[in-house]
């Protein structure tokens, strides 16, 4: 009975990462503010999946959310990296999928790079989109 419970409770999320990604700190930070127990695919689209623990941001990730106490697996797909991001979410019935955001433009708005939004609008599963303001700046209501 216990171990249904325990699985009840766990979190899944699916969190794409890219060879560069300029939001994987905050991405990840995000996560780790999750209540209760998380677990994480990390998702990564490359035609050379025996290398992926090569790959910096998701040897980073993996390192940082393993130190954490969450139990994370690198997922690797050909092609097309938000249709990975939305299959992987889907075969595993994630809980939710983290995306990173631009900076906020001048006029307020939350930026999306064309993988993120097309995540946003598509998927299934709720959507965390995270990213860091300027120091200058405040929040909009």
């Amino acid at each position: 009975m216990t171990d249904a419970l325990e699985s009840e409770t766990m979190y899944h999320v699916v969190m794409g990462v890219a060879p560069e990604d300029d939001t994987l700190g905050e991405k990840l930070e995000a996560v780790l503010d999750l209540p209760g127990e998380v677990r994480v695919s990390v998702v990564h689209v490359t035609d050379d999946p025996d290398d992926i623990e090569s790959v910096p941001s998701v040897a980073r990730a993996l390192d940082t959310l393993g130190t954490a106490g969450v139990d994370a697996r690198a997922v690797t797909r050909p092609g097309d990296p938000p249709r990975a991001v939305l299959d992987v979410a889907t075969e595993e019935d994630a809980d939710c999928i983290c995306v990173g955001a631009r900076r906020r433009t001048p006029a307020g708005k939350r930026g999306l790079r064309p993988g993120a939004q097309r995540i946003v609008v598509t998927a299934d599963q709720p959507v965390l989109v995270v990213g860091d303001l300027p120091e200058n700046e405040t929040p909009r209501s």
